[in-house]
């Protein structure tokens, strides 16, 4: 009977644990549901095929060039539920955040300084969604205006690609 007991809590702590921790695919998954039409808005150049995995959930950049010279990275946390990537919590300071209106129940830019975002934040539940440019990348797709209204359009921009995850997972 005690056998009985050890084996049902054992199964019932797995099965738990199972439903918390997204996997890799199901996240790779999420990125390539992102429509090419957004990402081809992002840049200037035609636009290298979606890489997947790293030291993001998924990338994006011209063709030969790379994420972390002149592209956009994705970072994706399903459960987010102590709030570590939406609050950057131990990341570098992006800036003062401005909110920004679109298709999640909460979305937030933040802005240092030129005609690009420093980050895009967007929470659906306890679903995070951040998208940051590569500071200095040169074939990013300007917009007019002050520095600040670029900075606030592109943001915009990079907002739907979180759209697009978020569609994705419900």
């Amino acid at each position: 009977m005690r056998s009985l007991i050890v084996l049902a809590a054992l199964v019932a702590a797995t099965a738990a644990q199972a439903g918390t921790a997204p996997s890799e695919a199901e996240y790779h998954k999420l990125c390539r549901a992102i429509h090419p039409a957004h990402v081809r808005a992002l840049f200037t150049a035609p636009v290298a095929p979606i890489q997947v995995g790293g030291t993001q959930d998924c990338a994006f950049f011209p063709r030969g060039g790379n994420a972390l010279v002149n592209g956009v990275r994705v970072f994706l946390r399903i459960d987010d539920g102590d709030k570590t990537l939406w609050q950057h919590k131990g990341d570098h300071p992006y800036g003062a955040f401005r909110s920004l209106v679109g298709i999640a129940a909460h979305a937030k830019w933040g802005y240092q300084s030129g005609r690009l975002p420093s980050v895009v934040d967007a929470r659906q539940g306890t679903f995070t969604c951040t998208v940051i440019p590569t500071v200095g990348g040169t074939k990013f797709t300007p917009s007019p205006g002050t520095a600040l209204a670029a900075a606030r359009r592109y943001a915009q921009r990079l907002l739907l690609l979180c759209g697009d995850v978020f569609a994705a997972y419900h």
